[in-house]
């Protein structure tokens, strides 16, 4: 009888390793199913554009892609990957997954890679001895700073011109207060704003309950309160109302493009309802990317990277979101692009100071 206990214990072994091999799979995919699920429940449950995005008419469209998305992520696909596709269903700009959502959007934005260089600058210089140039790329409040801001406005009340160009080219948003130093400038009318909404849930409660500002702990206790899926985070309208007008500029123009996006749309929003001498020149439309904001980020349990999910949805909605078209230019620059836009009066802006010195 021969002695089979070398295959015997060779099949041991690699039955033993197969086992170990499966149950670290299996373990992975556990892993990164939790990430899938963690990530679709703070879309579902907390994403303010959910309960009004997925309708009765997309629901199963909807339902189908998650249950593939979730398979794959059982079958080795990345789980943010997965996650990324889901989120760009929703053709939010800010509904994001690291930059994982953005090959999958549905929407293509024209792209200024043609240029030699475009990289906006913070700047402020005169353009000709009538029309004066503030570049404010970034309403981060980083750069430029509040303090910058300031110091372009008093640059330019000394400067003597009776135009202003403000370029927000590039400007992808931060913080609405930043700018308001331009809308006192500029503004000649009063007007109002359409306010907001934040989706009332117990994720959001915790998050505004870690900023110690009086309004905001009013509007939390207002949301523990409440039954409402949604609450009024501001007043349904937001007046714009100044003591004063200031005689300078006579002339003003905001030049945007396809980057301007969130807080940098607002702006140009705020500007047209109440400066009628502000006159919006741009090629392309905006981003469209400020419906749905306020965002609030947590990390995927496992992976940790960054997901950014809208708490707030605008009462302009349902009938006058801009997300699906961006804000329009007045005036459309008939120009190809620049080849340069750093901290350099570009081709755009001279064409423009031309235009309002006509």
């Amino acid at each position: 009888m021969k002695n089979n206990l070398p295959g015997l214990l060779l099949g041991s072994l690699l039955l033993l390793l197969s086992t170990l091999i499966w149950g670290q799979e299996n373990n992975a995919s556990r892993t990164d199913a939790a990430d899938f699920d963690f990530g679709v429940a703070e879309l579902e449950t907390n994403y303010a554009g959910f309960p009004s995005k997925v309708t009765e008419a997309n629901r199963k469209t909807y339902e189908a892609l998650k249950a593939r998305c979730r398979k794959e992520v059982t079958e080795g696909r990345k789980p943010w990957e997965a996650l990324g596709e889901l989120y760009a269903w929703f053709d939010d700009f800010h509904l994001r997954v690291g930059r994982f959502a953005t090959p999958y959007m549905q929407r293509e934005l024209p792209s200024y890679e043609t240029m030699e260089d475009y990289d906006p600058l913070p700047t402020y210089c005169k353009v000709t001895d009538r029309t004066f140039l503030i570049r404010f790329p970034s309403c981060d409040g980083e750069y430029p700073t509040p303090e910058w801001v300031n110091e372009s406005i008093d640059a330019y009340r000394a400067s003597g011109c009776e135009n202003l160009i403000i370029d927000i080219r590039g400007n992808g948003g931060g913080m609405d207060g930043i700018f308001r130093p331009y809308t006192t400038l500029l503004y000649d009318h009063e007007s109002r704003l359409d306010g907001a909404k934040i989706r009332n849930t117990p994720a959001h409660i915790a998050w505004i309950d870690k900023i110690e500002v009086d309004w905001i702990q009013q509007l939390k206790e207002e949301m523990e309160k409440s039954e409402d899926e949604f609450v009024l985070m501001t007043p349904r309208w937001i007046e714009i109302s100044y003591d004063s007008i200031s005689p300078l500029p006579r002339r003003a123009a905001l030049i945007i493009d396809a980057t301007v996006a969130s807080a940098a749309e607002q702006m140009v929003l705020t500007l047209r309802a109440c400066s009628s001498r502000t006159t919006v020149y741009g090629r392309d439309n905006t981003m469209g990317c400020l419906d749905y904001s306020n965002c609030r980020t947590v990390n995927l349990p496992q992976s940790g990277i960054t997901l950014s999910v809208p708490m707030t949805r605008t009462c302009r909605l349902p009938d006058r979101g801009i997300d699906q078209t961006g804000i329009a230019p007045d005036v459309r620059i008939p120009l190809p692009l620049p080849n340069e836009l750093t901290d350099n009066v570009d081709e755009w802006t001279q064409w423009v100071a031309a235009n309002l010195e006509k």
